[in-house]
């Protein structure tokens, strides 16, 4: 029997939100280091002196480029631009799957209280908002965007207005018994 399973998190953090640590550690330098990276282009902002730090590299694999893909039809369908893929949000959906199939779990909040943004937070990923969709059980790129279009939660992320960019990490396996692999984790970011 095949499951397939899908979660997601409806509700996206906002800096001015209480709960994320995030809010509490970023810092008008951030801020305006993160906005003109964005609007003069990778490498051409300084802090203090020093050039601001570049992302690990890390490049995305066929079947994660498909789900961005496949989540940009969606989005340009209606009417909005699409995501661009962030390595740095790429590495935290890779620390995010990777802690999954540790712990053997599937769900937005790690047994150890772990919450989505904590892993963008680890990778440096300077944010206003976050969202994740996870699905295991889809064995196609359009099967899992289609799944999550059809579910409130995951659509309001694939269409959120706010998101620019998008790290998306696979797994071929399941975290947890009873259902079929693979396993995707989607992180929605607006800096």
């Amino acid at each position: 029997m095949h499951f397939q399973r899908l979660t997601a998190l409806a509700v996206t953090v906002a800096l001015a939100a209480p709960m994320p640590l995030f809010a509490q550690k970023r810092t008008d330098m951030d801020a305006l280091a993160a906005d003109l990276e964005r609007a003069l282009g990778h490498g051409h902002v300084q802090i203090n002196g020093r050039p601001a730090e570049a992302p690990p590299a890390r490049s995305a694999s066929t079947f994660e480029e498909a789900v961005v893909e496949a989540m940009n039809r969606e989005r340009v369908a209606n009417g909005l631009g699409p995501l661009k893929i962030n390595p740095r949000l790429s590495l935290a959906a890779d620390d995010r799957i990777t802690d999954m199939f540790a712990k053997h779990y599937f769900n937005h909040v790690s047994p150890d209280g772990l919450k989505p943004w904590t892993w963008a937070e680890k990778r440096g990923y300077n944010y206003r908002e976050i969202g994740e969709n996870l699905a295991v059980g889809y064995p196609t790129a359009d099967d899992v965007v289609d799944g999550w279009m059809h579910s409130p939660g995951h659509r309001a992320n694939i269409l959120g207005h706010s998101f620019e960019e998008v790290g998306v990490a696979i797994a071929s396996g399941s975290p947890e018994r009873g259902f079929a692999g693979p396993t995707v984790v989607a992180l929605y970011g607006e800096r």
